[in-house]
């Protein structure tokens, strides 16, 4: 636990470097799994013919580098927000978020099988096949489509994956350059450097991340439409990623790192911006629904329709209740805030009900876009969603673990490290 008198006398002036080979096991079982299920996955991908069972895996892959991406793109808001705010109190658990945000670049690679081949992209985004078979045809497509198609072109989609890709990616391995080599020299200047770009970052981070929910997400039934969907999805980015910094630091702590710099005001903090983030979600989601509900406009709530018919309609009450009104009574509470268990606990649940979220987002599409209309359930689906979530999941891991050793676990000479390691909330 870090000591509120603690002096920079008391620090490392280098910090702490991870020394991996304390969590060998898990790196070898996470790459072995990964290789393996990766592997699989690809076969599906790239040889699984034009059938049903190459389409349903096209979502499941999706769903798995949708939900992960989730995760790396929220690590580079909460990096963002810290220097964009001039935060102290985060500088000792900002490499983390770091961390996270370093495996942007490794998780658009995922993405790309299901972009570039045509029978997975046109499975999950009927709007490519429908333009395909109008252009065969020499005739107009639907009236609606041909209203967004200035938008909705194959080339300009594969264009704006690729600039969202570069932008993200660059800016995480911008913010965590010059953190990394502050390390090194000492020099403050990386510190406002940072805070100067991150006030540019952010709104190109919001542009990014809004335009990346409605193009692989919203794109998946095209006449549907919400203009809070960016912001939807961005609540449970970064209410997820902060339960995931939580956990890394218990875990890392655990093993004896970062005691001297972090104590329980620190997961204090985190436990309040995931209690805002749960009140932010709850916020936006009941908005939309209720926006929805009293315009009744066919092409609107059309996506509520489908996910409150047969089992769908339990997961929707589930996240009512398991994605804002549990987590609400459980951090309401201070003590829940500043006990670790209780904290990591929260983290865990709130981790699950992000995962069931994606999950019903995506999957209610894959039935009845598959099947035209004749099932709303893959029989066989959850099994490929196994398959595709443990693959990616467990590559993130592996590069995430390993990355973790090659620096300071946090930044040593960052010139507020010692109001961060002296914390009073």
């Amino acid at each position: 636990m870090a000591d509120h008198g603690v002096t920079l006398t008391d620090l490392p002036a280098d910090g702490e470097r991870v020394d991996v080979s304390k969590f060998s096991k898990i790196i070898s079982v996470a790459g072995a799994v990964g290789l393996i299920t990766l592997i699989c996955s690809l076969a599906i991908i790239l040889f699984g013919g034009d059938g049903e069972l190459r389409k349903s895996f096209s979502y499941s892959w999706l769903f798995a580098c949708y939900f992960f991406f989730t995760i790396a793109s929220g690590g580079l808001f909460w990096v963002l927000l810290h220097n964009v705010s001039n935060s102290g109190w985060g500088v000792a658990i900002r490499r983390v978020m770091e961390h996270l945000s370093s495996m942007l670049p490794f998780v658009f690679v995922l993405f790309i099988p299901i972009l570039i081949l045509q029978d997975p992209r046109e499975a999950l985004y009927e709007w490519m096949k429908l333009l395909t078979e109008a252009d065969e045809q020499n005739k107009d497509p639907e009236y609606l489509l041909k209203n967004k198609a200035p938008y909705l072109t194959l080339g300009f989609f594969l264009f704006r994956f690729f600039a969202y890709g570069v932008a993200l990616s660059g800016m995480a391995w911008l913010m965590r350059k010059w953190s990394v080599g502050q390390d090194t020299t000492g020099d403050i200047r990386p510190t406002f450097w940072a805070r100067r770009a991150s006030a540019g970052f952010v709104p190109l981070f919001a542009i990014c991340a809004t335009f990346m929910a409605f193009d692989l997400l919203m794109g998946l039934d095209w006449v549907w439409f919400s203009t809070m969907w960016g912001v939807y999805i961005f609540a449970g980015s970064a209410l997820s990623s902060m339960a995931v910094i939580i956990l890394t630091v218990t875990f890392l702590r655990g093993k004896g790192y970062m005691n001297k710099v972090v104590s329980l005001e620190h997961y204090h903090i985190m436990g309040k911006f995931m209690f805002a983030f749960t009140v932010f979600w709850a916020y936006i989601s009941f908005s939309q629904f209720f926006l929805y509900w009293y315009a009744n406009i066919t092409e609107e709530t059309k996506f509520y329709i489908l996910r409150n018919t047969e089992g769908w309609h339990y997961v929707s009450l589930f996240l009512v209740f398991g994605h804002f009104v549990i987590p609400f009574a459980f951090l309401l509470r201070q003590k829940a805030k500043k006990d670790m268990r209780q904290i990591c606990g929260a983290a865990c649940w709130v981790l699950l009900v992000h995962f069931i979220d994606i999950y019903w987002i995506i999957m209610p599409e894959r039935g009845p876009s598959i099947t035209e209309g004749a099932s709303l359930m893959i029989p066989y689906g959850i099994l490929l969603d196994i398959l595709a979530f443990v693959a990616v999941g467990s590559c993130m891991l592996w590069i995430f673990l390993r990355s973790i050793g090659n620096y300071s676990i946090y930044p040593s000479r960052d010139p507020r490290l010692l109001e961060s390691a002296r914390l009073v909330n």
